[in-house]
């Protein structure tokens, strides 16, 4: 008996040998879509039972077969977006595998890559073809094995077929008559709006509208994408297509940009000590800052029961950004020699102790709400197994903590929204299309308005609205534009647009990192034959709204920016080579400096010199006193409604004729006016069929 304490010692020794080798060697092998269910192969650790010696040495006494090493389940495909892990509990202990999502990355194909150029539904097929002289297509065997879409009725595996590209299902008899029935509907509703027409849009701009047509009139065959189905126009050249839904069925000041004073300046929600409504930065209710103030937003970001982090200090690493010299992408990225320290750093450290707080409390944070941006129009289509719903944004300006003016620097909090089925996300946009029809909340007049966006505000906004992110956070990046000083005429000191995340890596893996501006190259790039030969390599794929303009190009040339600076209200990217203007005008657009520079016309439109006013068309005061515009969002006072800028209200407007936006190097006139391209969207993700939502790609294809 005296000898049991030390066989129990050896056989503990043994059995934390067995778990510690199922936490190794319990790894998923690999997934396969089988009809409603996922077929998942688990290896296991061959597992031993020992046997303890007296003298200390063991001897196995059994053993698992080989045979016995692969565990075959079946679970639900309930959402090919979901994360799982396999699990095992030992002695009270849990060991698990790492997390793997259902599908595989490159098991289907990414849309954010390459986009089908048509979804036809002729009787019971579907068929998709994508683009063969797209790099994708054109370079490799693409998906030489077919692959599964994840519909709403449940996955259905696709076949290539003869062309290239091109690949075929046969849908149930019942997915069709479904179809069917919901789609004449959402037709006949259309029809009934206003002159019964929808928009074509090519990328971001208007080139037509075309009528739609009665459901009779489709036959047998249905262009589910690009739908221009009755003929009456014909594609554009540069791709695009018909958005089938109506933009008068929403208002874009409630339900998709907002910047209305009864919600930026909501005291139940925001503080501004300059706003005279306010009342206080702490909600009594919660004993938490109000929730639509930046410091509530950034303390629910670094969500410190998760991550330990003093939120105080995640805010404060954050700007110290402005401060530092950085090199991102091996793009030199330079600090602000002082201007943020001296205009946004002291006077909030100053603030806070007048009023005996600690010297980094957000509470006096000098950020003002600008706007809260309903993006559904970014969403990844469900039935490619990476389904979301799009971004929703807060929009906030520096301002002055001594006067209350505002800061020639805006900030925007830009969140996923984590949710991946078609139902989901078309009951997300339901919701923000209902907004429509709520008055805005008055002094006089109830409303429920500002508690309906806050319950839309909270799928993204609180702690762990994603855990599947790092922070547990929905955010994807947070971005900036910025010139704390007037702008120089010169150019020699720009305004500056920047980009973080949490990437859950590196030094500080749970805090804002600087990372490269996407779409845009390094401003080095300009008038090169680097930029030259990218957009001739990649033409197709430019205008087909797919292309990402990658880290090095080419070769290990660095390519990706670290910042994108516009250094002059007109700048556009260009260099002589380029073969197709269509294809330079389209990069140019998707590149952050291009849009917010001379590409997209997004200056205010003016008259007499000064702005117009978003809502009324009439003269308003300048955005930003002694600086061009750089913005889509302007900056404002407390007491200020924001202008918006032409590329979102519209370049072309019949009060001001002669206020089109022009090309910078073909003179074309382009009509931009992305608030009525996302209204129409929104009126479709709200309205079609899911057999429609979850396989149609979004039309915007960037995210500024």
């Amino acid at each position: 008996m005296k000898s049991t304490p030390m066989l129990m010692r050896h056989l503990g020794y043994s059995l934390l040998g067995i778990a510690g080798g199922l936490a190794l060697g319990q790894e998923i092998e690999s997934t396969e879509v089988d009809g409603d269910s996922v077929r998942v192969r688990i290896r296991a650790p061959r597992v031993e039972i020992e046997r303890i010696n007296p003298d200390g040495t063991t001897t196995t006494e059994a053993a698992a077969s080989d045979n016995q090493q692969i565990v075959e389940l079946q679970i639900p495909m309930d959402s090919p977006a979901k994360l799982f892990r396999a699990r095992v509990r030992l002695g009270g202990q849990d060991f698990g595998s790492t997390l793997r999502p259902i599908v595989e990355q490159g098991a289907v194909p990414n849309l954010d890559e390459i986009r089908p150029s048509s979804i036809n539904l002729q009787g019971n097929s579907l068929t998709l073809q994508f683009p063969p002289e797209h790099t994708a297509v054109r370079n490799q065997k693409f998906f030489p094995e077919g692959f599964p879409l994840f519909l709403n009725e449940g996955p259905v595996r696709l076949q290539p077929g003869r062309a290239p590209g091109s690949y075929s299902a046969a849908l149930d008899d019942g997915v069709i008559r479904k179809f069917r029935f919901e789609f004449e509907a959402a037709l006949d509703r259309l029809r009934g709006l206003g002159d019964g027409t929808v928009p074509v849009y090519a990328d971001r701009q208007l080139t037509g509208r075309v009528a739609v047509p009665e459901f009779n009139a489709l036959g047998d065959s249905v262009d589910l994408f690009p739908f221009l189905n009755n003929g009456e126009i014909q594609p554009p050249a540069t791709g695009g297509g018909a958005i089938l839904g109506s933009s008068i069925a929403v208002n874009p000041g409630k339900s998709l940009l907002i910047t209305d004073l009864s919600v930026v300046n909501d005291p139940d929600r925001t503080w501004d000590p300059f706003n005279p409504d306010a009342t206080s930065y702490i909600d009594p209710a919660t004993g938490r800052p109000r929730k639509w103030t930046f410091g509530f937003l950034m303390e629910e970001m670094c969500n410190s029961a998760l991550t330990g982090v003093d939120p105080k200090i995640f805010a404060r690493r954050w700007i110290d950004h402005f401060e530092q010299f950085q090199t991102i992408n091996f793009d030199d990225v330079p600090d602000r020699q002082g201007d943020v320290q001296a205009a946004l750093i002291d006077k909030w450290e100053a603030a806070n102790v007048a009023e005996g707080l600690d010297p980094l409390d957000l509470k006096n944070a000098p950020f003002r709400l600008t706007a809260i941006v309903n993006r559904v129009d970014l969403r990844s289509a469900s039935g490619y197994a990476s389904g979301n719903a799009g971004e929703c944004r807060f929009v906030f300006c520096a301002y002055d903590l001594d006067t209350g003016d505002h800061k020639p620097m805006t900030v925007i909090f830009e969140y996923g929204v984590p949710l991946n089925t078609c139902a989901q996300i078309k009951n997300w946009a339901q919701q923000w299309q209902q907004l429509s029809s709520l008055p805005f909340v008055t002094v006089d007049a109830t409303s429920t308005f500002n508690s309906d966006l806050e319950a839309l505000t909270d799928v993204v906004a609180l702690a762990n609205a994603d855990p599947s992110k790092p922070n547990g956070s929905a955010l994807n990046q947070l971005r900036s534009n910025n010139f704390i000083e007037p702008f120089n005429a010169n150019g020699t000191d720009p305004w500056t647009l920047r980009e973080w995340q949490i990437t859950g890596a590196g030094v500080a893996p749970s805090h804002l990192t600087a990372v490269t501006t996407k779409q845009t190259p390094a401003d080095s790039k300009q008038n090169t034959s680097d930029l030259v030969n990218y957009l001739n390599s990649f033409e197709a794929d430019i205008l087909a709204g797919t292309h990402s303009v990658p880290l090095s190009f080419p070769g290990a040339t660095p390519f990706l920016s670290g910042k994108s600076e516009v250094p002059a209200p007109g700048f556009f990217w260009n260099a002589s080579g380029i073969a197709n203007n269509e294809a330079r005008h389209h990069f140019s657009l998707n590149t952050c400096n291009g849009c917010h520079g001379g590409e997209a016309g997004a200056q205010l439109p003016t008259v007499g010199g000064l702005p117009l006013d978003p809502v009324t068309g009439l003269g308003a005061t300048p955005a930003s006193s002694g600086a061009p515009s750089f913005v889509h969002i302007a900056e404002r006072d407390a007491e200020e409604q924001s202008h918006l800028s032409r590329f979102l209200t519209g370049t072309t407007t019949p009060a001001f004729p002669g206020n089109e936006n022009m090309d910078p190097v073909s003179g074309i006139a382009r009509d931009f006016n992305d608030l009525e391209r996302r209204a129409s969207d929104l009126d479709f993700v709200a309205n079609m069929p899911c057999l429609m939502i979850s396989l149609t790609p979004a039309l915007a294809t960037r995210s500024h």
